[in-house]
């Protein structure tokens, strides 16, 4: 009895014990699920408001997609790449579980007509928003919600990869414009290239896409009423350049159409870019009668870094002439071709780097501004400006040009728009004066400037002194040191991609990305919530997506794949060898670099060979030396080129060089070597 008797307190305790084990378990599998969905959302850009949910929402055959006051092709690229990856039909029908609900309410409660609402829970998918652009950019962050799988459809994935975690999302950008350059001059891109630049800036919400379509390197845009401008020496890069024929070209006004519409299904604003009166080498080539001066040499269009070589400089012995008639007659024709194939808002006439002196030196351009009361040659140039920007407003547009037409700002139109690339202040100086302007330093957002080694041989503009490292573009603010007044006449950001050195396609995307990711980030997030280790996280989880879409990014390390140091040479002529059997997976383009980094001696190089399984498979015979040189204003001869033409994933591949110390062996460097397929798009390197 007395046993029995004690027993009551012992179970009570039991029973305490139980709730709490229990309690904790529940704790600890509700913090379990809260993490499971924190570690799974890795939206970019990062999402103005997100709370957690449990669960997940899983697609199966019989998941249905339904539309309230809005219509499929509002988010049809999604619905497309969900049916394609999953196998899944995602019929249309309405139903109260296990399905996607995409509704458009003008009424919903967000700041911008781009944001959105999202709510997922185990039962279903509720998508609102108050425009079509809304609902576009919540199927985006749908898309990022699901694995990588689903940027691809040729492979078979588990259905039970096919679920997206319990989650509510309210969302909205910080800027409108949210923008990547892409200029196709200096280096010319087919169509799919640009489709595929278009898939990734829809994929992280990037609205605006601004074509570099003329510049001093090719005219690349037909125009009907002056077909000389799209003639070869206009067009096409000189046979003594060497240079690969799609390196060269220009694109129709169907492709242009076909890539106009591509872009406006993935939500992309395109503003095309007509650089004058500067820059416009092939403009007077094909028509010499616009030029201020009679300077036509040479009579072709040739690679960015041959400039030296024919000007002593970059920048063209020739411009549009300012004062005659003749010269705004041929703009207003050719912006009325751009304006009647660019449906957007904006109308980008260039403005920047205009030789000056060139004007100083013609007595017919003095005598027009002393008949015109033109002060200098500043002042020439703002007449000029008021003219383009009329022509452009006369066709519906807004124009728009780079900082350096600021230099008379006070005789501006302000309806002209600003884009601020002569570093952080250029911003400042624009927005004082009451432009409105779209952020895209140099200093941070130039992608053709290293980003993190300026000796790890990818293919960047080393003239530039600083590091555009990934940090760096992620921390810059466009609204810095503004007024609440000036910052609200920021439309936005920008990176941009000068093509002049790095020009492969795999060259290309190792500069954008994941820097693009950055900007895209810079010009969604709120300031506030920006956190650089936060957004490494979750960029780490995007780069298998970016896999996905080979794509290829920077990895650490560049294209470094190996050393030498002063035990590695001799005074007399030697040979290094390298392995590059993981650097080569593909046909295509191959480079090898020897950068010199330390000592006292620099590397010379008399010859250097590729080689598969031992046997000679190309060679570079040319002699160089592996110096300091950094510069733009040649080719660096430190560079070795060939050519895989039988890839064999079997096969051993070596680099041999013929090397000697100059005058010495305290020598050290990095061997640099990078693939560039000859497929793009088709296969990444695998690090």
């Amino acid at each position: 009895m007395l046993t029995q008797n004690n027993s009551s307190p012992i179970k009570e305790q039991i029973v305490k014990l139980m709730k709490k084990l229990f309690i904790s378990a529940m704790l600890s599998l509700i913090i379990g699920q809260v993490s499971h969905a924190q570690s799974i959302v890795n939206i970019i850009p990062k999402p103005q408001e997100i709370t957690y949910g449990q669960g997940l929402f899983q697609l199966d055959k019989h998941t249905t997609i339904s539309f309230e006051n809005c219509r499929v092709e509002d988010v049809d690229l999604f619905i497309r790449q969900l049916r394609q990856a999953s196998h899944y039909p995602m019929l249309e029908k309405k139903q109260s579980s296990n399905t996607i609900a995409f509704i458009l309410d003008k009424k919903l409660d967000l700041p911008s007509d781009e944001g959105y609402q999202l709510h997922v829970s185990a039962k279903k998918i509720t998508v609102k928003a108050k425009t079509a652009h809304g609902l576009f950019n919540a199927s985006q962050s749908l898309r990022q919600l699901l694995p990588s799988a689903i940027e691809t459809s040729n492979r078979a994935v588990n259905e039970s990869v096919w679920s997206i975690p319990a989650v509510a999302i309210k969302d909205y950008p910080r800027y409108h414009w949210r923008g990547y350059m892409k200029d196709v001059s200096r280096t010319f891109y087919d169509v799919n290239t640009v489709k595929k630049y278009l898939d990734a800036m829809a994929l992280y919400k990037m609205n605006t896409f601004h074509w570099h379509l003329t510049d001093d390197q090719g005219w690349r845009i037909e125009i009907k009423k002056y077909p000389k401008l799209t003639a070869e020496n206009a067009t096409v890069f000189h046979r003594t350049e060497k240079q690969p024929a799609e390196r060269s070209g220009f694109y129709t006004q169907e492709q242009i159409k076909e890539v106009v519409q591509y872009a406006k299904e993935r939500n992309i604003t395109i503003v095309p870019e007509i650089d004058v009166p500067g820059h416009s080498w092939p403009t007077i080539l094909a028509y010499p009668e616009l030029g201020v001066n009679k300077n036509s040499y040479p009579n072709h269009i040739f690679p960015f870094v041959s400039s030296w070589g024919y000007w002593g400089n970059q920048f063209t012995p020739n411009t549009l002439d300012p004062t005659k008639e003749t010269t705004y007659q041929f703009l207003d024709d050719v912006f009325t071709e751009i304006a009647s194939l660019f449906p957007g808002s904006y109308i980008h006439f260039g403005g920047d780097e205009v030789r000056h002196d060139l004007w100083e030196k013609e007595p017919h351009v003095q005598d027009f501004m002393k008949q015109h009361q033109i002060a200098d040659v500043k002042a020439l140039q703002s007449y000029f400006v008021q003219r383009v920007s009329a022509i452009i407003v006369q066709k519906g547009k807004k124009p728009i040009g780079w900082n350096d037409i600021l230099a008379d700002a006070k005789n501006l139109p302000k309806s002209t728009a600003i884009m601020s690339w002569l570093g952080e202040e250029a911003i400042k100086e624009a927005t004082k004066d009451g432009f409105k302007a779209v952020a895209t330093p140099a200093s941070h957002l130039y992608f053709d400037i290293t980003q993190a080694d300026r000796n790890d041989g990818t293919m960047t503009d080393l003239a530039y002194p600083q590091i555009n490292s990934l940090k760096r573009v992620y921390d810059f603010d466009p609204s810095n040191g503004l007024t609440v007044a000036e910052e609200k006449l920021v439309l936005g950001v920008q990176g941009n991609m000068w093509s002049a050195i790095a020009q492969d396609i795999k060259d290309m995307n190792v500069q954008n990305f994941p820097r693009l990711l950055a900007v895209a980030e810079i010009g969604w997030a709120s300031k506030s919530k920006k956190d650089y280790t936060e957004f490494c996280r979750r960029l780490d989880a995007n780069l298998p997506r970016l896999d996905s879409m080979r794509i290829d990014y920077y990895h650490t390390g560049g294209y470094i794949a190996g050393s030498w140091k002063s035990k590695d040479i001799k005074e007399e002529y030697s040979t290094l060898t390298f392995d590059v059997t993981k650097r080569i997976y593909d046909n295509g383009r191959a480079q090898a670099g020897f950068f010199f980094t330390e000592g006292k001696n620099f590397l010379e190089i008399d010859a250097v060979q590729l080689l598969q399984d031992g046997r000679i498979i190309d060679e570079d015979g040319h002699h160089a030396l592996a110096d300091k040189f950094r510069g733009t204003n040649k080719i660096k001869p430190f560079y070795y080129n060939f050519t895989v033409r039988d890839y064999n994933p079997n096969a051993k591949y070596e680099i041999k060089a013929r090397v000697r110390g100059a005058g010495g062996v305290d020598s050290k460097g990095n061997f640099t070597f990078n693939l560039s397929p000859t497929l793009p798009f088709n296969k990444t390197e695998k690090r």
